[in-house]
């Protein structure tokens, strides 16, 4: 059921995930304070805590719907498993060369870990419920944590060493390694 949030709310959310995010390419998010959100925001504390517990929960709303609209844009088809991820990871790669400077707060600082596990943790669950359909010889936990986890890293790794390669080849390697 999807709720249809009303305008002023929806801009209230806008305006906080947008301030993060900027704040984000600033400094570590453990560093920032939640004063600063809302002041970038235009959003006063009360209404801020109206809508969230902390900025940890801004963070968590943030990613889930930037998660979201990536999941959007893959099409629904009874693609299998190997397909939907090499999707997934186009669509995370396009993201990550649109947002440089957002990307570079979290994946190359270890005080922004936390982002990387909330979307290490929201794939996980995605991927997981594509494979309700799939006979798995190993538990589900063991599978997940290998192919997500090599999926995120690949990524990662083309991301510090500077984008060099273009995204058809990083899928290619992706291809190769999870066939």
């Amino acid at each position: 059921m999807k709720l249809k949030l009303d305008l002023r709310i929806q801009k209230t959310y806008k305006l906080l995930i947008e301030a993060l995010f900027e704040l984000m390419k600033e400094k570590p998010f453990e560093s920032i304070k939640l004063t600063e959100i809302c002041e970038k925001a235009m959003v006063h504390k009360t209404t801020f805590y109206h809508h969230f517990t902390d900025k940890y929960d801004l963070l968590k709303f943030a990613i889930t719907e930037l998660q979201k609209s990536m999941l959007n844009q893959i099409e629904l088809k009874n693609d299998d498993l190997i397909t939907y991820y090499l999707n997934l990871a186009q669509i995370y790669m396009k993201h990550i060369k649109e947002n440089k400077a957002f990307y570079r707060s979290i994946i190359l600082d270890n005080e922004n870990s936390i982002c990387l596990n909330i979307f290490y943790d929201m794939f996980v669950k995605d991927i997981e419920s594509k494979l309700k359909n799939y006979p798995l010889d190993i538990p589900i936990n063991y599978f997940l944590s290998y192919h997500v986890n090599g999926v995120f890293q690949v990524i990662q790794e083309w991301f510090r060493k500077g984008l060099i390669e273009d995204e058809e080849t990083i899928i290619h390697y992706l291809k190769i390694l999870l066939n």
